[in-house]
């Protein structure tokens, strides 16, 4: 599974999922552009990426996916500095937490926003890109396992993701003529930094079909079988990477977390 000589780009590639995909497309081969918003966090992992991959680069882009002006401007460098981009990893995201009624406007445009958007984004300009320079290249994109079972708390977050992976059926459809595949890649729970309470982490783990939380390198390792040749007659599906938590269903968010009742 090489990709030696390909130019990748992550998006939300600074730390979590979209670091650890950067590092094992590197050590496939790849060359990467790693976007984030946060200028320091986005240089410091691009020059970690680096030096841990010799003879590969890592080059960081501030960007917001939501903005188009950023998108094209980030698979610009992409192509002036490392040449024609062949496979793309779109994990941008951000999450909070809150019921219909409660959810603030701002919550669900900014999660739609990053989430949907941006995945809208950014795959239109690496078909548009990839058709001119007529590479057979590969698009993963991020769903969530919170699309196959339903919980109280997340409705703005499991729409934009279910739009994703609806988005990426439709995508593969149309950019497969160019020989462009299109997947995406649905994890389970991968705790972000700071412990999950305890109520939850032992709901998780009661859901669970392989007992233990999800890692960054799980996700990253199906992305990149994905974005490789062992996927070259694979596009337009959704592989999840969950523990088997959709077998069981997914614990109810607003009473782990938000603090409301068990009654449904």
């Amino acid at each position: 599974m090489q990709l030696a000589g390909n130019v990748a780009i992550v998006t939300g590639g600074s730390k979590g999922i979209g670091y650890a995909v950067a590092n094992y497309l590197m050590a496939h081969g790849a060359d990467v552009v790693i976007s984030s918003r946060t200028p320091p966090e986005v240089g410091a992992a691009a020059e970690n990426l680096t030096a841990a991959h010799p003879g590969r680069r890592a080059l960081p882009v501030v960007a917001d996916v939501a903005a188009a002006a950023d998108v094209e401007r980030m698979y610009g460098v992409a192509e002036d500095e490392l040449g024609p981009v062949a496979v793309v990893a779109n994990v941008a995201g951000n999450y909070s937490l809150g019921e219909i009624t409660d959810l603030p406007d701002d919550d669900w445009n900014a999660v739609l926003a990053t989430h949907l958007t941006g995945t809208f984004l950014s795959t239109r300009a690496a078909i548009r890109r990839m058709r001119t320079s007529g590479t057979a290249g590969a698009v993963v994109n991020i769903g969530a396992v919170d699309v196959y079972g339903t919980t109280r708390g997340n409705a703005h977050y499991a729409a934009a993701k279910a739009g994703i992976l609806k988005f990426t059926q439709v995508a593969a459809l149309e950019a497969g003529r160019y020989g462009i595949r299109v997947n995406s890649v649905s994890p389970g729970v991968v705790p972000a930094e700071g412990a999950l309470p305890r109520s939850m982490t032992e709901a998780f783990h009661r859901s669970f079909a392989i007992d233990r939380m999800g890692e960054p390198s799980d996700v990253a390792k199906a992305v990149v079988f994905l974005a490789s040749d062992y996927a070259a007659w694979i596009t337009g599906v959704d592989l999840l990477v969950d523990g088997g938590t959709h077998l069981r269903g997914l614990p109810d968010y607003a009473e782990h977390l938000l603090g409301g009742t068990g009654d449904r």
